[in-house]
């Protein structure tokens, strides 16, 4: 467990001090970076843009997003079982390649502007993107996912029972709900919107390639600083103010419950005293029989309402990665919807051209490197999590998960000038690092779960048969956590694959790969090729979660 901690600490806690000590002017120690974001009235109004937009993406994305988690719950099986390859499918698919579907269909000439002309809804294509509208669209869709996995998981742990409970007593569905799922479900709830807003507050990749000059966002700004205009000092005053941010709101959170448990490193349920100390029983009386009058007045859809709005938003999340695997088919060189004709020149032109293929291969040897250091860390930190009775658990557990919870622009910006001192900036080994150390706690929160469910009396009885621990570990542990390694690596690769904003920060223009060359693509000139490549990530990420599935039933088996 000794050298996955070191390593964390060396490469995530010691760039974020040093973060910290350029904002500061060390070693002259001054306020003059803070005090130019407060004098500066641009910089107001990028604050004022990052707020109004997580807030307004945070709240579309829990109204959107609470019948499809409270679906998965209580729909049948065909409905649960689409519903959830609905979220998991998006939910791992590369945010860039997520952003390159909006763009298609919002753009001047995209598939919804050509839709609507086509009908003659609109004399001419109306702007839908590079605006607001397009920025707040997209990562609602982003979102959604990371909202409804938490929201469900709290919702399954809810025993039925209780539901037939009060409608045996006499309580209509909607009081019902009301008085019992839903105060139920807060936890996960809190945990959903204070996840999806932190993560908005840091967002990057959609807001670059969809927003307008009048919304530039604080990870943008950042970016420009440090990037282009090599302002370290404020740039990294910048990072500090969203570092704060995010700190201050994962304090506020963690006054309601502990978002580890979330995670798998608590064997104990979710409490409710949340709502019990936030609504008491009066209240909820009068919850009750206010629902118990309004359900008499609403007319009965038996049941159907919430599966039918369920599948709807389904379809919505699935819609724009499908309409773009559909384009990448086209015999066309630009985006033409419907498709002229069927062509595979696109998968050709990827598969033959030497940039592409140099760029894949760039990604795959991170990817493999980072892999290799996070699952051999990781394994290290999650057996000793869950084995060992170590003291300060709940403080390494909040070090594990911050470099998926902290916006990964900080992380990036921090392990930049670290690397820098090193002379790591711009080598492949030097981005393996900063993978691998997002890469870990997914490999961490998989294994802790895999470890959880292994039964600790194998262990004992090959001790007293005299196995030492090494023997034990070899011959019993590692064959039963070997599926989990292997789907934690799956994992760890997908997370360093995907990536783009480490490799803006730390490959500073040497390093292109496969997200990088796309990227560039999208920011130039969009074309059908980017399509083909967007479809074969969302192929990879299909492949992982299936390959995930079967070793999961196999190890049940």
């Amino acid at each position: 467990m000794l050298p996955g901690s070191v390593f964390l600490v060396v490469l995530f806690v010691v760039p974020l001090t040093g973060l910290l000590l350029l904002a500061f002017g060390m070693p002259n120690w001054t306020l003059a970076n803070f005090s130019r974001i407060g004098d500066t009235p641009v910089y107001l109004t990028v604050m004022r843009n990052t707020l109004e937009i997580s807030v307004t993406v945070t709240a579309l994305a829990f109204v959107l997003s609470y019948p499809i988690a409270y679906a998965l719950t209580t729909g049948g099986m065909v409905l649960r079982t689409f519903l959830l390859i609905a979220v998991v499918l998006p939910y791992f698919t590369s945010t860039l390649a997520r952003t390159f579907a909006w763009i298609v269909l919002l753009g001047r000439n995209g598939v919804v502007n050509q839709f609507l002309l086509e009908l003659a809804w609109v004399s001419q294509p109306i702007p839908l993107l590079y605006n607001r509208f397009g920025v707040i669209l997209g990562m609602t869709h982003i979102v959604m996912p990371m909202m409804i996995l938490p929201m469900y998981t709290v919702m399954s742990s809810i025993d039925p029972k209780l539901m037939r409970a009060a409608r045996a007593n006499g309580a209509s569905p909607l009081a019902a709900f009301l008085t019992i799922f839903l105060p139920l479900s807060l936890p996960g709830l809190i945990a959903g919107i204070l996840l999806v807003f932190i993560y908005c507050l840091g967002f990057y990749i959609t807001p670059a390639l969809m927003g307008g000059l009048s919304d530039v966002m604080i990870t943008m700004a950042i970016s420009s600083q440090i990037l282009e205009q090599l302002n370290w000092n404020f740039g990294a005053a910048l990072s500090v103010v969203l570092l704060l941010a995010v700190l201050s709101l994962l304090w506020i959170g963690s006054r309601f419950f502990p978002i580890e448990q979330l995670l798998g490193f608590s064997d104990g349920k979710l409490s409710s005293s949340v709502t019990r100390r936030q609504i008491g029983a009066k209240m909820l009386m009068r919850i009750g029989s206010a629902a118990n009058a309004l359900d008499r007045w609403l007319p009965s859809m038996r049941g159907r309402g919430v599966p039918i709005l369920a599948s709807f938003l389904a379809v919505l999340l699935l819609l724009p990665v499908l309409i773009v695997a559909y384009l990448s088919f086209s015999a066309s060189s630009y985006f033409v919807f419907p498709l002229p004709g069927y062509s595979l020149r696109n998968y050709e032109a990827f598969l033959f051209d030497t940039l592409w293929v140099r760029a894949t291969f760039t990604s795959i040897r991170i990817a493999l490197m980072a892999v290799a250091m996070a699952t051999a860390l990781g394994a290290m930190l999650a057996f000793g999590l869950s084995r060992g009775a170590m003291p300060g658990r709940g403080a390494m557990i909040a070090l594990l998960l911050s470099p998926i919870i902290m916006p990964t622009v900080i992380v990036a910006v921090a392990t930049y000038f670290l690397l820098a001192r090193w002379g790591l900036q711009g080598t492949e080994f030097g981005l393996a690092l900063g993978h691998a150390v997002h890469a870990i706690p997914y490999v961490v929160v998989i294994v802790v779960a895999n470890l959880r469910d292994l039964n600790p009396s194998y262990e004992r009885a090959a001790r007293s048969l005299g196995a030492g621990p090494w023997a034990t570990m070899r011959t019993i542990v590692a064959p039963l956590v070997l599926p989990a390694l292997i789907v934690a690596s799956f994992f760890a690769f997908l997370a360093s694959f995907d990536d783009v904003v480490y490799v803006l920060f730390l490959g500073i223009g040497k390093i292109t790969t496969l997200p990088m060359r796309m990227w560039e693509g999208i920011r130039q000139d969009i074309s059908p090729t980017i399509a083909a490549v967007a479809t074969l990530q969302m192929l990879l990420a299909t492949i992982v979660i299936v390959v995930g599935t079967l070793l999961r039933r196999q190890k049940k088996t």
